[in-house]
C-alpha cells in the first residue's frame, strides 16, 4: 500500500494538515516551525513517501484555489467579564485585519478564533494555528508546546517567555492618574487594596507604584499612602478578605480613599465600607481599574475608575501576531518579527460619584 499523510503524521506526530502544508510546500497560512518540517521531511524520506498527483490540467481552477485558514487560538485560563470585553475586542479588530487583506487570485479565506481548552495546551504545535493570544496575567503552564507558535498576551505579567509580545493597559500610568485625581481632592490617606501573590504580582506592583509616585511627587510620608493586600488572610473566601482588610482599615481611622485593584474588589470592598455605616462619597472615596458592562458605572454609586482602550489593545496585537506569523513565513522564525516585545497603552479616566472632595480639617 502506498505511505499515506496520515502515516507519516502518524511517526511525527503531528497532525495530516501540517504534513501537507510541509510537503506541499505551500504558504497556506498554518505556521510550522523548523524543527517540525525537518521531521516530517526526514520521515516522508524514510518511508519513501510518493505523492499522488491529480489527473486534472495543471492550470486548472480547482486546483488554483486554496483555503487559507488564519485561525488564531485564544487562552484564557479565568474568562470573566474582562476577559470577554477583550474577545469582543479582538472580534472587531480581526474582522478590520481582514477586510485590509487582498487575497491572491482563487483564494479563499478563513478567519477566527478556535478557544482553546487544557487538554489543547500540549499539541498547539499540531492544531494549524496561525497564532496564540493568551487573554490575562497568567503564563501558559510548561505543558504547553507554545515555543514553535507566535503568542501575544494581553496583560502583562513577570518573567514571561522572550519570544512572547506583551500587549496591555499602561498599569503604572494607570496608577498615576488615580492617585493625581485623588490628590486634587485633598485626599492624604489613601490605601491600594489589592492581591499580593502571583500570578497578577506584576501588575499589582505597576498599579500601586503608579498611585504612590503621586504621594512621593509632593514630599508626603510613606505611610499615607500604603499597600493593603488582603490575600494574607489565606484560610478565607475572596469576598470575606476584602471585607476583612476594609475593616481594618477602617477601625485605624485614617484612610479617606480605596483604591481598589479591579471592579471585583471594588464590589466586595463597596459593601463592606456600606455596612459599616460609611457614606460614599462624603466620608470615603473609591475607586478601581476597569469598567465591564455591568461592573463599575452599574455600582451604586456608580465608580470612578480607569477605563482601558480594549480596542486599541486588540488591534495592536492583531498586528503583532500577523507581524510575526509573516515573518515566520519568509524566514521560518517568528522572533524576528518582533518590533517591540511589552506594548502599553494609557486608560482614560472615567469619573463619577464615587470621589468627591474632602474637607481640608479631614487631609
Amino acid at each position: 500500500m502506498p505511505v499515506t499523510l496520515k502515516d507519516i503524521a502518524d511517526q511525527t506526530g503531528v497532525s495530516p494538515s501540517v504534513v501537507s502544508t510541509v510537503l506541499s510546500g505551500r504558504d497556506n497560512g498554518t505556521f510550522v516551525s523548523k524543527d517540525t518540517r525537518e521531521r516530517v521531511l526526514r520521515v516522508a524520506e524514510q518511508l519513501n513517501y510518493t505523492p499522488v498527483r491529480s489527473g486534472r490540467p495543471r492550470g486548472s481552477r480547482r486546483l488554483r484555489r486554496q483555503r487559507v485558514e488564519q485561525f488564531i487560538g485564544i487562552w484564557s485560563p479565568d474568562m470573566d467579564a474582562t476577559g470577554a470585553i477583550a474577545l469582543n475586542a479582538l472580534q472587531k479588530a480581526l474582522t478590520r485585519h481582514a477586510a485590509q487583506q487582498t487575497p491572491a487570485a482563487g483564494d479563499d479565506y478563513d478567519y477566527g478564533f478556535r478557544m482553546l481548552t487544557e487538554a489543547d495546551l500540549p499539541k498547539l504545535d499540531m492544531l494549524a494555528l496561525m497564532g496564540l493570544i493568551v487573554l490575562g496575567d497568567t503564563l501558559l503552564p510548561r505543558s504547553a508546546a507554545a515555543a514553535t507558535i507566535p503568542t501575544v498576551m494581553l496583560g502583562e505579567a513577570d518573567e514571561s517567555p522572550r519570544e512572547m509580545v506583551t500587549v496591555h493597559l499602561d498599569n503604572f500610568a494607570a496608577g498615576r492618574s488615580l492617585g493625581d485625581h485623588l490628590w486634587s481632592l485633598g485626599h492624604r490617606h489613601v490605601a491600594f487594596v489589592g492581591p499580593s501573590a502571583k500570578p497578577r504580582a506584576r501588575v499589582t506592583r505597576q498599579r500601586w507604584q503608579g498611585l504612590q509616585s503621586s504621594w512621593v511627587d509632593h514630599g508626603t510620608p510613606a505611610d499615607f499612602c500604603v499597600p493593603a493586600p488582603y490575600d494574607t488572610f489565606r484560610n478565607l473566601s475572596f469576598r470575606e478578605q476584602v471585607h476583612k482588610m476594609a475593616d481594618a482599615l477602617i477601625d485605624a481611622g485614617k484612610v479617606t480613599a480605596f483604591v481598589c485593584f479591579n471592579e471585583s474588589v471594588a464590589t466586595f470592598l463597596l459593601q463592606a465600607v456600606l455596612a459599616r455605616g460609611l457614606s460614599v462619597p462624603r466620608q470615603v472615596s473609591v475607586v478601581t481599574f476597569g469598567d465591564s458592562p455591568g461592573g463599575a458605572e452599574a455600582l451604586a454609586p456608580p465608580l470612578t475608575t480607569i477605563r482601558p482602550p480594549m480596542l486599541q489593545i486588540a488591534t495592536s496585537a492583531i498586528a503583532q501576531l500577523y507581524s510575526m506569523h509573516d515573518q515566520a513565513s519568509t524566514d521560518g522564525s517568528f522572533a524576528a518579527g518582533i518590533h517591540r516585545r511589552d506594548i502599553a497603552y494609557v486608560g482614560e479616566l472615567m469619573v463619577r460619584s464615587s470621589t468627591a472632595a474632602i474637607e481640608p480639617a479631614n487631609g
